[in-house]
């Protein structure tokens, strides 16, 4: 799934980020990078943009950015 699909208190982890090589440098520059944990922390009115919380830091990104971002929902430890 990519991560515009994530919903609200749904934790994932970051499997791949595609996209242009600037768009790429510029999410990894921000801290979206593989294997961290990912959850959206806030949505706007209309659902773009949204706010992601990675680590204790929180990004902004545009849904058009976000689907570059493929990630896998995490189990509940169940």
């Amino acid at each position: 799934m990519t991560l515009p699909e994530l919903k609200t208190r749904q934790q994932a982890i970051i499997k791949t980020i595609a996209g242009p090589e600037p768009l790429r440098q510029r999410l990894v520059a921000l801290g979206v990078l593989k294997g961290l944990n990912i959850s959206v922390a806030a949505t706007s009115l209309l659902g773009n943009p949204r706010v992601y919380s990675i680590g204790k830091q929180q990004i902004c990104l545009r849904s058009k950015e976000a689907s570059y971002i493929e990630v896998e929902l995490q189990s509940n430890g169940g």
